[in-house]
């Protein structure tokens, strides 16, 4: 099977974008985070060491939540389909409260924003890396798969930082148009999981030879 194959399928297509748009609010964290504690906050170099640490504190039992909440739901007769997808989309939008921290006046309360936004990425992110060996025709696809929305998610990290560097040029150190971004790619990634990515199942895929044989694993 030809990667062509594997990409013009809606499912990958939908893993990629969501996938995507959860990369490209996580690596506003990795990249210029500390920079909007300190220009936009005001905060010191020890609350950065400090207050600044929470919000990836906060993120690290969240992948651990997120991939027992979906589990605990496949186990109670939920679909796989319902259970992925309801973390999956449900994390995303709860992300989406990113957009809020432009507004916070309070630093305390931007910090608490920033924690539940981190926490959603991770809980999503837990779910996102299952769908791989979820939908895979075949076992020999799952790490295929798993590179394909990896390097989609890079890009956007690529994005991500070259983007906020020029808007905060263009508006004078302004972090409004990144931070309102960054919810609108929540709520994208909240649609493609829902919309765009079909039932959490093995695909269904032809063979790239001659013959066109139907691959299906269940």
């Amino acid at each position: 099977m030809r990667w062509g194959a594997l990409l013009s399928h809606r499912t990958v297509l939908g893993m990629m974008l969501g996938f995507f748009c959860m990369n490209f609010v996580k690596y506003f964290f990795i990249t210029w985070f500390p920079s909007y504690l300190l220009e936009a906050r005001g905060f010191s170099l020890a609350q950065l060491g400090t207050l600044g640490m929470i919000p990836a504190l906060c993120a690290i039992p969240g992948g651990r939540i997120g991939g027992a909440t979906s589990d605990a739901l496949f186990r109670r007769s939920w679909s796989m389909t319902a259970a992925r997808k309801t973390c999956l989309v449900g994390g995303m939008l709860l992300s989406s409260c990113i957009v809020l921290c432009a507004f916070a006046q309070s630093p305390l309360l931007a910090i608490v924003l920033f924690s539940v936004t981190y926490v959603s990425l991770s809980f999503v992110s837990a779910n996102a890396w299952s769908l791989p060996g979820d939908v895979a025709p075949t076992r020999r696809h799952v790490a295929t798969i798993s590179a394909i929305q990896n390097t989609a998610s890079n890009v956007a990290g690529i994005l991500t930082s070259t983007f906020t560097g020029v808007m905060l040029t263009l508006t004078h150190g302004s972090f409004l148009i990144p931070l309102v971004t960054a919810g609108a790619f929540c709520v994208i990634g909240a649609g493609a999981y829902l919309f765009v990515v079909g039932p959490v199942e093995p695909m269904t895929m032809k063979s790239s030879d001659d013959e066109g044989v139907a691959l299906k694993v269940t």
